[in-house]
């Protein structure tokens, strides 16, 4: 390698003449290997490199002069103490009272192991851009991400990239199984049985528009839940739709000679915005009709009454996300299968 070695340092000469910092493709060329297996060595990802590569990598890194965009620290222990977390454009825009539970929930347990959470979105067309910028520069030691799709291609770039990540939600059999979630037909279930138990008869059924897996799982659930207590819904009597549309669809819903005893929502934001359609026409929750949520979070909180709801256990689903990260970050793809964490029944004043 000395002539290799020679052209660095000739290279790196000129580099500090002409006031060019060393880039970490000049790293790659000079030790003969990928950009990607330079980041490896960086973020000490030792499943991905051996001991001789590791050699080269540093070799050329002290040739060039090359100092990556980090503190001292993080040089000695080739980590950044960040986790990434990505929010969609469309969560910034519209950000709910879930999420922001989410997020704090997440920074807590990240603060837990002596990490800093790490927020960011795209702006672009195409999310993955920004994805393969903090690959390439590799100033976050694992990656999460929520609001997936099960065949994710966030998913899929992560997985090539070897950085480690963690999903909220489930992913195809083909992905690793790096991922969190909760059971929402089971829950939904569950919610059913309490309801009936109390008394309720009739029901309707709103949730948001769109074709992500939870909401036809709670559907689902809500769909099954009758069927297991004989019950059945009129025509009419279940609706998808943006929040305009939901409060349009509730107010006739409430007009009607024969109303539901009870209204089951989605998530606890369409349940607020039941709540609040009640009270404009002079009903109140929990009295004149049932209104029930999906989440359990802060936004179930405010309302009056507080919203019954299925709680996601937030702190649980947070401190898995960073333990699995952890492990992924510790001794690279564990190859352990997703968990399931389970829901649970948050009785409010609405039902």
């Amino acid at each position: 390698m000395s002539d290799a070695v020679d052209r660095g340092k000739m290279a790196g000469a000129n580099d500090r003449r002409s006031g060019r910092r060393p880039s970490i493709e000049d790293v790659a060329k000079l030790a003969g290997v990928s950009r990607q297996t330079v980041s490896n060595v960086l973020n000490g990802r030792k499943a991905y490199f051996s001991a001789q590569t590791h050699a080269r990598v540093m070799a050329a890194m002290e040739t060039l002069s090359y100092q990556p965009n980090r503190a001292a620290q993080t040089l000695r222990s080739r980590r950044s103490m960040q986790i990434g977390y990505h929010m969609s454009g469309e969560e910034l825009d519209r950000v709910k009272g879930f999420t922001l539970s989410f997020l704090q929930a997440l920074i807590k347990a990240a603060a837990r192991r002596g990490y800093q959470i790490l927020v960011f979105t795209h702006t672009d067309e195409d999310p993955l851009l920004v994805f393969n910028e903090l690959i390439a520069r590799g100033n976050v030691d694992a990656l999460i991400i929520s609001e997936s799709q099960v065949d994710d291609p966030r998913v899929r770039l992560l997985a090539n990239s070897g950085l480690p990540f963690v999903s909220f939600g489930r992913l195809a059999p083909d992905l690793p199984q790096q991922w969190v979630d909760i059971d929402n037909a089971d829950g939904m279930i569950m919610l059913m049985d309490h309801l009936v138990g109390k008394g309720y008869g009739r029901f309707a059924y709103i949730g948001a528009e769109g074709e992500e897996y939870w909401k036809r799982e709670r559907l689902q659930g809500f769909e099954r839940g009758l069927d297991r207590h004989g019950l059945s819904t009129a025509s009419g009597d279940i609706f998808q739709g943006s929040d305009d549309e939901i409060r349009q669809y509730v107010r006739r819903v409430l007009n009607r000679r024969r109303k539901p005893d009870a209204i089951v929502t989605g998530s606890d934001s369409i349940a607020a915005v039941v709540v609040n359609v009640c009270h404009s026409l002079g009903l109140r929750a929990g009295r004149d009709i049932a209104v029930t949520g999906f989440d359990g979070g802060a936004m179930g909180l405010i309302t009056e009454p507080t919203i019954t709801s299925v709680r996601i256990p937030l702190e649980r689903v947070a401190g898995e996300l960073i333990d699995r990260c952890q492990a992924e970050i510790d001794a690279g793809p564990t190859g352990r299968p997703g968990v399931v964490i389970p829901t649970e029944i948050f009785p409010g004043g609405s039902a």
